[in-house]
């Protein structure tokens, strides 16, 4: 098992927002907190493409780091994740 995991690329620098950074310091995603009464999601956008909210941290993390895996495939197209995930 690898010891890595897409929620090592984040930073939360402000509280309840985590911000996706690839090695090379670019921001390429981010991922919010929301509640609406008891209920906790998270919703998650890989540069400007809103992507399907979540109800855990490591999947929002998770979908955001294949759609930035997904630009590095040959015909990528904005707003689709890598065939993959």
């Amino acid at each position: 098992m690898p010891d890595w995991h897409p929620m090592l690329a984040t930073e939360e620098r402000t509280p309840g927002v985590w911000t996706m950074v690839a090695p090379d310091g670019v921001e390429y995603g981010r991922v919010e907190i929301r509640r609406a009464g008891n209920a906790v999601f998270y919703r998650c956008w890989f540069r400007d493409v809103e992507l399907e909210p979540t109800h855990t941290l490591r999947n929002a993390a998770a979908r955001v780091h294949h759609a930035f895996i997904g630009t590095m495939a040959p015909g990528y197209q904005p707003g689709k994740t890598h065939p993959g995930a």
